[in-house]
């Protein structure tokens, strides 16, 4: 794994949150759709990003 900073907090970012819509499902939060989908979203930017940005050679 890359020792960047910025992708190690994403791998962790991406953890917590995969965590979150577990606990979230468990209470069969009424929303849970509408906040998988937009933490996704942004995780998902991230990553894009960090690729991006931090892509060596490119």
């Amino acid at each position: 794994m890359s020792k960047n900073p910025i992708r190690v907090g994403l791998s962790a970012l991406t953890g917590i949150y995969g965590l979150t819509i577990a606990v979230l499902a468990m209470l069969d939060v009424p929303s849970l759709g509408l906040i998988a989908a937009i933490g996704a979203v942004l995780l998902g930017m991230g990553w894009a990003f960090s690729g991006r940005f931090t892509r060596e050679g490119a």
